[in-house]
C-alpha cells in the first residue's frame, strides 16, 4: 500500500465548521496570497506509519511517510485550496523501491490545527492520514540552529549518509561512493523552512540519476532527538533525494 500524504475524510462536520470564518489561525500571520493550509504537520497513516507534512506558503508540499526515522515514501505536488478543502495531483516517490508513481489527493484542514485527507495511487491503492500542525513552523528558520552534523540511512540500498551544515549554510556530506555538497538558506517567508540545493557526485550515488536537486529542509524534535528532513527533486522532477538524518 502507498504511504505518503494520506488520509481519510473523517470528522468532516467538525472540520467544515471550524474552517468557516477563518478556522482559527492560533495567531499565525499568513503572507498575502499565501496558502492557508501551509505549515508543518505530524501524524500517522492508516497503516501506522508516521507522517511529516511540509506545506509551503506557495502550496507546494512534501509529505514524508516514515518508520523509525527512515523514509519510506515521499509525496510531492502543489495544492489547490477551496475554503477548508484541498486537492492535488502528486508524485509518490517510493524511496525503498526507487520508483515514482502519479496519484491524487483530496482532504480538509483547519489552519494551523489539523489536516486529514486521502491519497489514491493507481486504481486501488488508497491510504489514510491525519496530522496536527506543529507550532515550530511559525518560528523563523536560522542557520545557527541548523548547523551541525546529521547521520541516517537512505532507505534504498540501506546506504548510510552523513551530512554536515556549517553556520553559513554550506553542506558537505558522504554516502557510499558518493560525495554530497550544497547550500541551505532560510526561506524568505520567514517560516521555519530552509531552501535546499544539493549536488550528488560519484559513479554509484544512491539514489541513482539525481545529480543536482533542489527542495527544502526542516528540523523537528522527535522522542528527544533532533531530526533533519531533506527533500529535493532533480530538474525533471522524476527522481530526488529524500532523507532523514539525526543530529549528532
Amino acid at each position: 500500500m502507498t504511504e505518503g500524504f494520506k488520509g481519510i475524510l473523517v470528522a468532516v462536520t467538525v472540520l467544515l465548521v471550524a474552517g468557516c470564518g477563518g478556522g482559527g489561525s492560533n495567531g499565525a500571520t499568513a503572507m498575502p496570497g499565501a496558502f492557508q493550509a501551509q505549515g508543518i504537520a505530524q501524524g500517522t497513516t492508516g497503516q501506522g506509519s508516521s507522517v511529516l507534512d511540509i506545506i509551503l506558503e506557495t502550496g507546494e508540499f512534501y509529505s514524508f511517510s516514515t518508520a523509525a526515522g527512515i523514509t519510506l515514501t515521499v509525496d510531492h505536488g502543489n495544492l489547490l485550496e477551496s475554503g477548508a478543502g484541498i486537492s492535488a495531483n502528486l508524485v509518490e516517490f517510493n524511496v525503498g523501491g526507487n520508483t515514482a508513481l502519479s496519484g491524487v489527493m483530496t482532504g480538509l484542514f483547519i489552519a494551523q490545527s489539523a489536516i486529514t485527507g486521502t491519497t489514491q495511487i493507481g486504481l486501488y491503492q488508497f491510504t489514510a492520514f491525519s496530522a496536527n500542525y506543529l507550532p515550530i513552523y511559525n518560528t523563523p528558520a536560522t542557520l545557527s540552529t541548523l548547523a551541525g552534523t546529521y547521520s541516517g540511512v537512505y532507505t534504498y540500498g540501506g546506504t548510510p549518509v552523513t551530512m554536515s551544515v556549517s553556520a553559513t549554510g554550506a553542506i558537505t556530506g558522504t554516502s557510499t561512493n558518493c560525495a554530497i555538497s550544497g547550500t541551505a538558506t532560510p526561506r524568505a517567508s520567514g517560516k521555519n523552512v530552509f531552501n535546499l540545493s544539493l549536488t550528488l557526485t560519484g559513479a554509484n550515488c544512491i539514489p541513482t540519476g539525481v545529480g543536482t536537486a533542489t527542495g527544502v529542509m526542516v528540523l523537528n524534535s522527535e522522542s528527544g532527538l533532533t531530526r533533519l528532513y531533506a527533500g529535493a527533486l532533480n530538474p525533471a522532477g522524476t527522481n530526488g533525494f529524500f532523507w532523514i538524518g539525526t543530529k549528532q
